[in-house]
């Protein structure tokens, strides 16, 4: 009972020390690179450890649960197609049929959600994670990448001081992720090309979510064609009735821009839209995107909404340099592109993924 003072005191002479260093902010190359820690403790930066969105929904690593730092393990059964989360003395356990694409429990309910296998390693999708097991997690920028930080009651830090206290060992790690990605060898481009580095070529069924600012909307619908997008509208915008009816017309996705800081500003802008959307077109509000830095993953998760997330930030960007960005990522990806200044470049871009065989989609909150 005595172990926990003296283990606050060693933090806080080690967050002292850590004043006393010049911190020097990096430059992400990466937008889908984000650093993971369990509790206090910061993961390795590798292919094996990287988070990923897919439909949606944020896939981490088993490897955050082999230290049994959360009090959840895990353990894989190749025999059977089966991977499995249990927590240590306790009866809970999740089961992921990696064939069947399903989750349930040694109680046979069934839960909505799937594990992913990349190269060997399991990755869960994160909410189902902590909610089955009572876990909790944050999305937080740092200076260099984001951080995704999974959360039991034995954390010490918050976000913040963490954040501060892990920054030279993420600078390090983030600077031997940077070389190792540059070490890796370049691929040949296709047939006639000549700037790019690497094909504009899709993964298998690799999905590209484009979002857009509501404010342009009626300008950018006709320039999409038969494309479906998301759209950000803010509760205000959301009061424009033919707005919504054009987006659902069209199998468009809206996405709540909430602006309010506190929970309780959020909460009322969801329930404003939720009405505005449902009467005027008879559609449930599902997706919110939130740029603060409060931490309101209950709220979405009470009000049932999906968190909306962009991988990439291309307003203002050509489309044939975002191509290339997007050529790089071999994972579901996000690009917001900003207001109707983005209307002139949509046929080369929609154009070039179409050939790269990229499935274009608006987000859902389900797949």
């Amino acid at each position: 009972m005595k172990s926990r003072p003296r283990r606050l005191g060693a933090l806080a002479v080690f967050l002292l020390l850590l004043c006393s260093l010049a911190h020097s902010p990096g430059q992400a190359s990466s937008a889908s690179a984000y650093f993971t820690a369990v509790n206090d403790q910061l993961m390795p930066l590798n292919d094996e450890t990287m988070p990923f969105y897919s439909n949606g929904v944020l896939y981490v690593s088993g490897r955050l649960f082999e230290g049994g730092e959360l009090g959840v393990s895990y353990s894989r059964h190749p025999s059977l197609g089966l991977a499995t989360l249990y927590m240590h003395g306790s009866t809970l356990d999740l089961r992921f049929d990696l064939a069947g694409q399903v989750a349930y429990d040694k109680e046979g309910n069934f839960y909505s959600g799937y594990a992913i296998e990349r190269g060997g390693m399991v990755f869960f999708p994160l909410r189902l994670v902590c909610q089955y097991f009572n876990l909790s997690w944050s999305y937080c920028e740092t200076d260099i990448i984001p951080l995704i930080r999974v959360k039991n009651d034995n954390v010490i830090l918050s976000d913040t001081n963490f954040i501060y206290a892990a920054a030279t060992l993420m600078n390090d790690r983030y600077s031997e992720y940077e070389r190792s990605q540059s070490s890796r060898p370049p691929v040949t481009p296709g047939p006639g090309g000549t700037d790019a580095e690497l094909p504009i070529q899709a993964a298998e069924g690799q999905k590209v979510y484009l979002l857009f600012d509501g404010s342009g909307a009626l300008e950018i619908l006709p320039a999409l064609g038969d494309v479906q997008a998301t759209f950000l509208l803010s509760a205000e915008q959301m009061e424009n009735g033919d707005l919504l009816r054009a987006l659902a017309a069209g199998g468009h996705a809206a996405a709540l821009r909430v602006l309010g800081e506190t929970p309780e500003a959020a909460e009322e802008e969801i329930l404003l839209a939720r009405e505005a959307m449902w009467r005027a077109a008879c559609v449930r509000l599902e997706l919110v995107w939130y740029g603060g830095e409060a931490a309101l993953a209950e709220l979405w998760e009470e009000q049932g909404c999906l968190p909306v997330h962009f991988t990439l930030d291309a307003s203002g960007e050509q489309a044939s340099g975002l191509l290339r960005s997007i050529g790089r990522h071999r994972e579901d990806v996000a690009v917001y592109l900003g207001d109707s200044g983005c209307v002139g470049m949509l046929p080369e871009l929609l154009s070039g993924l179409k050939e790269g065989s990229y499935r274009l989609s608006a987000w859902r909150l389900t797949a």
